[in-house]
């Protein structure tokens, strides 16, 4: 206990001699580098402002100042278009086969003939399907004696309604070969389905044509119309009558016209949905799958204010950014942040808005090219004003 007694007093006596001048030479140097701080930054202040004014008002310093361009926003139209790639199709392009099969007997057109609906192109060798042609007959003849020999004896009461009944049966068979093979022989002859130009004749004389096997190109191109392919995303924004740019690059073409048709049906495939645009019949260029590039309007308005794509940042959450001048001397600017949102961009222009109402407004300059190496406040040189 005694003990015990002893080593607390101690302890005490310790403390109080060696901790009380530490704890008050801390406070006084914590106070010493309060006040030092605090002149610190008044100096910094006064000396940043001391700084800028010589940076406006002593032309002996060479200030290496970052160049701009810049912009004035002005209140005008602005249009988005979907571009998508198209193909052209004519109304009506048809490849032709010989269903018969055979032998080609005899060409009697070439490419690049006018023809008309109905006209032999191709005569294939047919000798087989007439030999069973005039053999159908015959027996259409026989059935058909047979058949009138028993509809008068009907007519008399006399003999079974059973005879009567299968020989019109056996008439009406026969008839039916005969037609049906006379078809055969019409399909064998390649003919022309419509009034059009012979594009390609793929056969020869003495060459054995099958049903599988093309004879000959007809196309139309009195009727013809772009096809193209858009992304679902666009369904709502497409219209029929919308106007619409079209592009040939690979001859150098072009002409404006109107949406003609949107199609009800997404593929599965490439989620896509069809559009078609018609193609003036004065376009004698057109050939059937000349690729086009198709510019098709989904949004337009005459108010918006629309810079270079180049003038709009983005800091690290993702919120776009423009920045405004605001003028220090004739050729130089301070540079002020303002938040916007990005409307639409179309071909390296974008509409935008403030994000803040009175963040920006019409008259207002913003820089354009050099935005990427500004920073807010700073002082900026301007090399070109448009």
């Amino acid at each position: 206990m005694k003990q015990t007694i002893l080593l607390l007093t101690m302890m005490a006596v310790l403390a109080a001699c060696g901790g009380a001048p530490d704890t008050s030479e801390l406070g006084r140097k914590r106070t010493q580098r309060d006040s030092l701080k605090a002149a610190y930054a008044e100096l910094g202040v006064k000396i940043k402002e001391v700084e800028e004014w010589l940076t406006e008002h002593d032309t002996t310093v060479a200030r290496n100042l970052p160049t701009v361009t810049t912009l004035q926003l002005k209140v005008g139209p602005y249009a988005h278009y979907v571009d998508v790639h198209g193909n052209v199709k004519a109304d009506k392009a048809a490849v032709l086969f010989a269903l018969g099969g055979g032998r080609v007997r005899s060409i009697l057109v070439k490419a690049g003939d006018r023809v008309r609906a109905g006209q032999l192109l191709v005569s294939i060798d047919s000798d087989v399907i007439q030999k069973q042609i005039a053999q159908a007959e015959t027996g259409y003849e026989l059935a058909k004696t047979a058949f009138e020999k028993q509809q008068r004896l009907w007519d008399q009461k006399i003999g079974s309604e059973m005879q009567y009944l299968q020989a019109k049966s056996q008439k009406e068979q026969a008839e039916a070969g005969v037609a049906a093979l006379r078809e055969q022989l019409r399909l064998t002859n390649v003919t022309a389905p419509f009034d059009g130009t012979v594009d390609d004749v793929m056969v020869r004389v003495g060459d054995m044509a099958a049903p599988n096997a093309p004879v000959a190109r007809v196309v139309d191109l009195t009727g013809v119309q772009l096809e193209a392919d858009v992304p679902e995303a666009y369904l709502k924004s497409m219209r029929a009558g919308a106007p619409v740019k079209v592009d040939f690059p690979s001859v150098g073409e072009s002409f404006d016209a109107k949406l003609d048709h949107v199609g009800e049906y997404i593929d599965p495939a490439n989620r896509t949905f069809k559009v078609a645009v018609r193609v003036p019949k004065s376009e004698a260029y057109m050939r059937p799958n000349l690729l086009s590039d198709i510019s098709i309007l989904d949004f337009s308005t005459d108010s918006a204010w629309v810079v270079p794509s180049r003038t709009v940042l983005e800091d690290v959450n993702g919120n776009s950014y423009v920045f405004a001048l605001d003028a220090v001397r004739t050729d130089e600017a301070k540079a002020r942040k303002v938040m916007v949102k990005r409307l639409s961009e179309y071909k390296g222009s974008t509409s935008i808005a403030p994000v803040e109402a009175g963040g920006l407004k019409d008259g207002e300059v913003v820089v354009d090219e050099g935005a990427k190496n500004v920073s807010t406040g700073q002082t900026v040189r301007i090399g070109h004003t448009r």
